[in-house]
């Protein structure tokens, strides 16, 4: 199995709340670094008590889970495109209300339209840098 694991820079409660309104479902399996067992040799900082350590929710039947990573855990972020999030149905409308969404506060790199392999295909970096696909086809 597949799973998708997206890090955010102290935004995962935020990007968890878009994601939720973009797809219509609820992520219940949050937890925060106040929620983790704690490690007197390494204590939680204040700041990090209420950042998602781990959730996670199943978009378009893909496990995809979230976690902040806070300042100090050495984590380097490099927006770029070498990964996009794929989403292909039949289902037209879908494809549309998604899309629209996901422009919300992002960026479209290619308006959905038809191409030599799809009935509808666009790309949109979303307002948290993750970059996404949307495929419209047509079962034969």
């Amino acid at each position: 199995m597949l799973e998708v694991y997206l890090n955010f820079k102290n935004e995962a409660a935020e990007a968890i709340a878009f994601y939720e309104t973009v797809f219509d479902l609820t992520c219940e399996d949050v937890m925060t670094f106040a929620d983790a067992p704690e490690d007197p040799e390494h204590p939680t900082p204040e700041a990090w008590k209420n950042l998602i350590i781990n959730a996670s929710m199943t978009i378009e039947g893909v496990p995809v889970m979230f976690s902040d990573v806070p300042d100090g855990m050495g984590l380097t972020f490099i927006e770029g495109n070498n990964v996009s999030l794929v989403i292909s149905t039949e289902d037209e409308a879908k494809i549309d209300r998604i899309f629209e969404r996901l422009t919300e506060g992002g960026k479209v790199t290619m308006p959905l339209g038809e191409t030599f392999w799809s009935k509808k295909y666009g790309m949109v970096i979303d307002k948290f840098g993750i970059n996404w696909m949307l495929n419209y086809y047509i079962e034969s």
